[in-house]
């Protein structure tokens, strides 16, 4: 199997460093896509990732899109600290879904996917909340909330990666028929 160099469709630093768990050689683009806002949750991840996946003009390419859901609401990235205090707020003592859109381009192939987890994020009071968004400044993670803080969230299941922003179980299974990747490695 010949290596082939794939484009990331993202400006996430988090989804770059988790995509190094799978691959040595890549290249980041940032994707310019207008993404869907509302709908089936699924649906929104699903169809976002494949829009930032197309927006790169790459023969290889991975995108992906994270939500958070709770209900029928879904959150996305805050765009000021007031909106993270909300999305926080309603997030507090609730457990929730993260889903995460997966696309893949490669060999002619399109190939779009979904992972999902579940978030259960600590009761918090108003102070508690201010003073998160303050030291670590969430507006660029859907929930207003990163898991790899280790501050806000009580407990999880399913993917770590997934909720911190790339699947990356399913995206190594995908890959695999396209070009080498790293394997897990296991204590």
């Amino acid at each position: 199997m010949s290596e082939k160099r794939f484009v990331l469709a993202s400006s996430s630093p988090r989804r770059k460093a988790l995509l190094h768990k799978i691959l040595d050689d890549f290249v980041i683009v940032s994707p310019s896509a207008e993404e869907k806002e509302t709908g089936v949750p699924v649906d929104v991840a699903e169809t976002n990732a494949l829009l930032k996946g197309r927006a790169v003009n790459a023969p290889f390419a991975i995108a992906c899109d994270t939500i958070v859901v709770l209900g029928d609401k879904i959150y996305g990235k805050p765009l000021t600290r007031d909106v993270a205090f909300r999305d926080i707020r309603e997030l507090s003592g609730k457990t929730h879904l993260v889903i995460s859109g997966l696309y893949v381009r490669a060999n002619g192939e399109e190939t779009v996917t979904h992972e999902t987890s579940y978030v259960t994020i600590k009761k918090l009071t108003d102070e508690e909340i201010y003073e998160y968004i303050d030291k670590y400044n969430p507006l660029d993670k859907a929930g207003a909330y990163g898991l790899q803080d280790g501050v806000v969230v009580e407990k999880f299941e399913g993917s770590e990666d997934n909720i911190v922003g790339l699947p990356t179980e399913k995206l190594r299974e995908i890959l695999r028929k396209y070009v080498n990747v790293k394997e897990e490695l296991y204590d």
